[in-house]
């Protein structure tokens, strides 16, 4: 970005105070928490609903919101939730809830999936008195279910100049959404959830920069991986500011935080903030890679959109951030199954690329002989320098089934590492503890770490028995606060950063990690040092000159 870089003011759009059903003892969710949390990610403001009103009743919760905005007005910002205009309990007209939501100050109101439709025999009238009056209304994408295009299509045709937030997308949304920011102009997005990759700068380029909103997902995700995603995004600077807090406010009449949060000392966060490359060391230790020209590709029955997911594309996002060298594993190697053609796609990255990409190689029994397997990790491994495994679940194979058994003998050895996927049914976090015990000079990954509290705690035991398993963090939850749990149950030295791109963007992965509750120095082994470690105990016989960490 040309010219001197002024503080951004974060206004997050999407965030939950108050207590919740099935909460993760662990897990953060009170008021305190929230403005902690916004005052380590530097977070201006806040627009949030009461977790009462989205689980018990709504009237009730949104009364129990004004005690809670009390405690910092200047900071956090209501929304109520609202059900169909006379309801029992609810309010019998649509002025009477927009005199009620006039003299509270709320100027936003959030619909949660609960018991009844958006059909217009059902909320129409509520829906038509927030279209005249302008009140922003935040819908979560759960009301879409399965055809998420046609709900909210026809619900944005049928109300044009109602201001619409879609909340809690996943990436996997992509096609939907893309399509309905073409159709319809009052549709606003948010992307806690939506980790698409580049799709900020895709967005911006398409859509112009007025209905791209900052949303956090707190208190369940982390905020610093949330305002990462500005703080790299390639636009211009004065769409920075839209889009961190300008947006929001506009759409809130005015309504907002009004200075730009900042604490002082943190080496690391005066890059970040700054959306400058950082100067420490990164590598990603998790990563795929599609094939040359790659655009999107199928996982599960999805077509999933990767905007410029091959080697050359995703290089150049990690360049934006200051990520050094990337782990490459294919997507159709684990994902489809196609094990050599994948593991070519990465040769070919690696060739190109040189130290910057590092090779991890997919071997399948369900598809190769024993003697294609042990010709493969020949070629991958021994020729070309390959220095991580990957199996995957989709195999449809436990990990310790003994057809993989000669690629970890092979991979004890020469000290390469397992990045492991697990599921119920390929033996779990236990089956990696047998794997380490059998393999002890195998680095072993789990991926997906951080992905909740419960596998973080799984994860966390394992690693206390077997000190060569390893956290990998990446997960699209970006679980608030799990970073440094994971620090405290194990050590600094076993947590590794990962992204899993090109299916989510590096930067709210990278985010997690930069804005945690930590040391420096403890995010550095984070962010590189630990695996690093890794790296340094593979041995393989004839390793390619240019290819050596």
């Amino acid at each position: 970005m040309e010219g001197e870089v002024r503080l951004l003011l974060y206004f997050d759009c999407y965030a939950t105070l108050g207590q919740r059903p099935m909460k993760p003892r662990r897990a953060r969710w009170s008021t305190e928490h929230l403005l902690e949390d916004m005052d380590l990610a530097e977070i201006s403001g806040a627009l949030a609903v009461h977790g009462v009103a989205v689980h018990y009743d709504v009237i009730y919760g949104n009364n129990r919101l004004r005690q809670e905005l009390s405690k910092a007005p200047e900071r956090l910002f209501g929304v109520w939730c609202v059900v169909p205009i006379g309801e029992p309990g609810f309010f019998k007209t649509g002025e009477e809830m927009i005199g009620a939501m006039a003299e509270a100050d709320i100027r936003a109101v959030r619909i949660e999936p609960g018991g009844f439709s958006l059909h217009p025999e059902v909320m129409g009238e509520t829906f038509e008195v927030l279209q005249a009056h302008g009140v922003l209304t935040l819908l979560p994408a759960g009301w879409g279910g399965a055809d998420l295009f046609s709900v909210f299509h026809e619900l944005l045709s049928r109300y044009p100049r109602l201001p619409v937030l879609l909340t809690g997308l996943s990436w996997a949304h992509q096609r939907h959404v893309y399509r309905l920011m073409q159709l319809h102009e009052n549709l606003h997005i948010e992307f806690s959830a939506y980790q698409v990759n580049r799709g900020v700068e895709k967005y911006t380029a398409d859509f112009g920069d007025e209905r791209l909103l900052f949303g956090t997902g707190m208190t369940e995700m982390s905020p610093g991986a949330a305002r990462a995603y500005i703080d790299y995004a390639q636009i211009p600077e004065v769409s920075k500011r839209k889009v961190a807090g300008e947006n929001l406010k506009r759409l809130l009449r005015g309504q907002g935080p009004e200075v730009a949060a900042q604490r002082e000392g943190d080496p690391i966060l005066i890059e970040a903030r700054e959306g400058r490359p950082l100067s420490v060391p990164v590598i990603d230790a998790h990563a795929h890679v599609l094939h040359e020209g790659g655009q999107f590709a199928v996982s599960n029955q999805d077509a999933r959109l990767m905007y410029d997911g091959d080697a050359e594309g995703m290089l150049e996002v990690n360049h934006w951030c200051g990520i050094d060298r990337i782990a490459m594993m294919s997507w159709n190697g684990p994902c489809c199954t196609d094990a050599q053609d994948g593991n070519e796609i990465v040769r070919r990255a690696a060739q190109r690329f040189g130290g910057e990409v590092l090779g991890l190689a997919t071997i399948d029994p369900t598809h190769m002989t024993r003697e294609e397997m042990e010709a493969e990790v020949r070629l991958r491994h021994v020729e070309q320098g390959f220095v991580g495994m990957k199996p995957y679940h989709r195999m449809g194979l436990r990990y310790d089934d003994d057809a993989f058994t000669p690629w970890w003998e092979f991979g004890n050895a020469h000290g390469l590492y397992a990045l492991i996927h697990t599921m119920p049914y390929t033996g779990g976090v236990a089956c990696v503890a047998r794997l380490a015990e059998r393999f002890p000079q195998v680095s072993w990954l789990i991926a997906h770490s951080g992905k909740s509290w419960a596998y973080a705690e799984e994860v966390a035991a394992c690693i206390r028995e077997h000190p060569n398993v390893y956290a990998e963090l990446t997960y699209t939850a970006v679980t608030n606060r799990v970073v440094e749990y994971l620090v405290e149950a194990t050590d600094e030295d076993h947590v590794i950063f990962g992204t899993d791109a090109p299916m989510r963007d590096v930067r709210q992965q990278l985010g997690w990690v930069l804005w945690a509750d930590l040391p420096v120095e403890a995010r550095k082994k984070i962010l590189a040092g630990n695996f690093q470690r890794v790296l340094d105990r593979v041995a393989l016989p004839g390793r390619p000159e240019e290819w050596t960490v």
